[in-house]
């Protein structure tokens, strides 16, 4: 219909909108391994003051916030991966424009340095080391270990559109979007 003009094909008189709209459904299986994820964090953030001495035992204050550089600030995640299996159903128009939505589960994985996560801990409680003040504010950046994140397989959902911009032969250019939520 687009480029036959509106008289349609010749061979073909009925032309109608049954041949430029189609609908697809079928299988969408997107498996993500070594993606680098950079960490969105602030610069400083507030937390406990720093040990003032090299004994366990000595801080001037467990419950006063300074701030502090963030240990997650510009780090990656060592490994991330995600495992999405879904539905899809697409609405074809002339072959050319698909808009579709995806229904299913995913699954991840993520590895990185404890700095990566900000992890943070509660050093010097001379007091009472196994059961800390309800004031308490951690006081130490952890940030020599490895932490491994399992998620949990949660619904996934997503939207989306596709074009074939351009043809030659076999050869297509195309565009896509995507918005996913899990």
């Amino acid at each position: 219909i687009l480029w036959e003009g509106f008289g349609g094909d010749p061979c073909d008189p009925c032309t109608t909108w049954c041949d430029a709209i189609s609908m697809r459904m079928g299988y969408y299986g997107d498996f993500v391994f070594d993606r680098v994820l950079k960490t969105d964090v602030n610069k400083e953030f507030e937390m406990g003051e720093a040990l003032a001495g090299a004994s366990g035992n000595t801080t001037s204050t467990l419950s006063k916030l300074v701030e502090r550089t963030n240990p997650a600030y510009g780090k990656h995640m060592q490994d991330a991966e995600m495992f999405t299996n879904a539905a899809c159903m697409a609405l074809n128009i002339w072959d050319r424009f698909d808009v579709f939505c995806t229904l299913g589960a995913t699954s991840g994985y993520l590895r990185g340095n404890s700095a990566s996560f900000n992890l943070v801990g509660l050093f010097g409680d001379g007091e009472n080391a196994t059961q800390p003040a309800a004031t308490s504010i951690p006081n130490v950046q952890l940030n020599q270990s490895v932490v491994e994140l399992y998620t949990d397989t949660a619904f996934a959902w997503s939207v989306g559109a596709r074009a074939a911009l351009w043809e030659c032969g076999c050869a297509t250019l195309g565009a896509s979007f995507q918005y996913a939520q899990s």
